[in-house]
């Protein structure tokens, strides 16, 4: 005998998601269309999965992946769960940005698949598609993944002879709209897109407005308010706007007020009952002090004395 064992030679378990590849680097899995649908219906069941595991805390989980406004942050996702103090973690088990980053893969792959195969399948799938992948990217925060399918959705697959359902259409301009406004900072564009929506499909969206105007007046309160009244998808894209909003809102305060309540400042000009003191002061660099529940910007100069007997 040579000494190996008979099942020494397991070959890996494959991840069927992962076994398919991209049409543009020869793998033609996915050019057949049944297969298309089942791999697509192979997506949904994953992703229902990463919600069910991840319900306690779901925000963080869509939250796991390392966010760029411009960058691909799918790429050497971690492999393994980090463990938690007060929870148990299966061991090896997937981290929530590695479940993310294989759903917005697969997803990647499917719709490469789709496009190469766009005259020979139907366009509602395809519609299906396309929306499911921006409403999970958007979740996570994934502009690689959502912006152009937002592009393509609005300028390609949305048509007289096949037209997308008004409720849909009505998300699809307002994700748009708001990412141009809140991540790419461009708010001639956003203004331009809706404008263009509202004359060619008549598009009314109370809540872009506000955000809109809110950026265009940098009134940050407003800002603050809207997002807790939105959907997770809507605030999702509110979000590439926080940073700038923050600094603008301390901007203002700095040079307004002499001193403010500390919790004043910590939700007032974040906008979140998260922020503490320190991680403001670490985060933004402020060289403001803290006395008691009280900050002080900057100490009033002191009158000139006065001499008696002189004039």
């Amino acid at each position: 005998m040579s000494g190996k064992w008979p099942g020494s030679r397991l070959k890996p378990i494959s991840d069927s998601l992962e076994a398919v590849g991209f049409v543009s680097k020869g793998d033609r899995k996915l050019l057949d269309h049944k297969a298309q649908k089942d791999y697509f219906s192979k997506i949904i069941e994953r992703y229902m999965g990463f919600c069910a595991r991840h319900s306690e805390d779901l925000n963080a989980a869509w939250s796991s992946l390392p966010t760029s406004a411009s960058g691909d942050p799918t790429k050497n996702p971690p492999a393994v769960l980090p463990r938690s103090k007060g929870k148990q973690t299966a061991p090896n088990s997937p981290s929530p940005s590695a479940e993310l980053s294989t759903l917005l893969l697969s997803l990647r792959k499917l719709r490469e698949a789709i496009l190469a195969t766009a005259s020979t399948i139907p366009v509602s799938f395809s519609q299906r598609v396309h929306v499911f992948s921006v409403r999970i990217s958007i979740q996570a925060k994934h502009p690689p993944s959502y912006f152009p399918s937002l592009r393509y959705l609005l300028e390609k697959l949305h048509s007289p002879s096949h037209p997308l359902p008004e409720s849909e259409l009505k998300d699809l301009f307002s994700y748009l709209i708001l990412d141009y406004a809140c991540r790419q900072d461009d708010l001639v564009a956003a203004f331009e897109l809706r404008a263009q929506a509202r004359r060619k499909h008549a598009f009314q969206s109370p809540i872009v407005d506000r955000v809109l105007t809110a950026l265009a007046h940098d009134n940050w309160v407003i800002f603050w308010q809207i997002r807790k009244e939105v959907d997770s998808s809507i605030r999702a894209l509110m979000n590439w706007a926080e940073d700038r909003v923050r600094r603008h809102a301390l901007k203002a305060v700095g040079s307004a007020y002499l001193s403010v309540g500390v919790q004043w400042i910590t939700e007032g000009c974040t906008g979140d009952t998260g922020w503490t003191w320190d991680k403001l002061v670490e985060t933004e660099k402020l060289g403001w002090q803290k006395e008691e529940d009280k900050i002080i910007i900057r100490k009033p100069k002191p009158r000139p004395q006065t001499v008696s007997g002189l004039k």
